[in-house]
């Protein structure tokens, strides 16, 4: 197989999944896992996984709005908007729960009317320390990972340690292989459009996470030798920032003005590269430890100067 081909079978399968409505792509999700829908990077994949669910992002679908006005106040945001609606019009069915985390007003709101109809089976909602410096902060949320852990143990499966550790190891694995991605984007951007690179990373939030480490290292791969220079130099490299992308045409249209992004700040891209956890830890530990290591959202306070300090670091 040359290397073409076997860019363009990564990229229909790719396709494939990224391009699902909620309604069709219950169907090729994996039958050994029942999926847990989450919202926020907040919500540690590696535990759902390690239970044997497969962790399910809800990012937001297109539509229009008929449902969820009745109960959302207009300022909410599309992800909340959408999300509800998606609920409430049955397009969710196929998931066997949904966990929250303590961020916004709008999504802590989301969380209270999501229980009140209680049209998903299982609901755990996730208690994030707002004060990240205070002294209270790291033990709290460690108490909140073992609450966390013991969910999952009882309404899904049991979580042994190694299937934890092997659970870092492959979301770890995962961050690396985006973070190559990402750094060698500029040079191969006729191979990896922006639309399709944004569908690269949405469909690393809904597929089995052992496949897509598969298909990202097998991309890698199969890209040139050399990169293509030329094409990548024409463009103004562009550093992204603010939460989430609900639409792939937005990377597109800012390659269409002439700018390429290479980097971003935000929570459904490379911001989850500051998620690394440290394999050489206890687990639990690990993965409440890396949301004390840097800026990580906007809602929660670590000092005035941490999102800018975290910004210039990264630029």
């Amino acid at each position: 197989m040359t290397k073409q081909t076997a860019l363009n079978k990564i990229r229909k399968e790719i396709e494939d999944i990224a391009s699902r409505s909620y309604d069709d792509i219950a169907s090729i999700l994996p039958k050994d896992r029942m999926p847990i829908g989450f919202f926020c990077p907040f919500v540690p994949e590696e535990l759902i996984y390690a239970a044997g669910a497969l962790p399910f992002r809800l990012m937001g679908a297109p539509g229009q709005i008929t449902h969820a006005q009745a109960h959302l106040p207009q300022y909410c945001c599309h992800l909340v908007k959408s999300s509800l609606e998606s609920l409430l019009k049955g397009e969710l069915h196929f998931l066997k729960g949904v966990v929250f985390s303590h961020t916004c007003d709008s999504m802590k709101g989301l969380a209270d009317i999501w229980a009140h109809r209680g049209l998903l089976p299982l609901q755990f909602d996730l208690m994030i320390p707002a004060h990240l410096n205070s002294e209270r902060a790291r033990p709290y949320f460690r108490a909140e990972m073992e609450r966390f852990k013991d969910f999952l143990e009882s309404e899904v499966g049991k979580i042994s340690p190694d299937d934890l550790k092997a659970s870092v190891r492959l979301f770890n694995r995962i961050r690396e292989r985006l973070q190559e991605l990402y750094a060698l984007r500029r040079g191969f951007i006729d191979h990896i459009p922006g639309d399709y690179f944004a569908r690269i990373i949405r469909a690393g939030y809904v597929m089995d996470r052992a496949r897509y480490l598969e298909l990202l290292e097998e991309l890698l791969a199969s890209l040139p030798e050399h990169a293509e220079s030329s094409e990548g130099d024409a463009h103004t490299p562009m550093y992204l920032v603010g939460n989430m992308t609900h639409m792939d045409t937005y990377f597109s249209l800012i390659e269409d003005a002439g700018a390429v992004v290479v980097g971003d700040d935000l929570c459904s891209g490379a911001r989850t590269f500051r998620l690394m956890v440290a394999e050489d830890q206890d687990p639990l530990e690990a993965l409440t430890e890396r949301y004390f290591r840097s800026f990580f959202c906007p809602t929660k306070y670590w000092n005035p100067q941490a999102h800018l300090d975290t910004l210039v670091q990264e630029v």
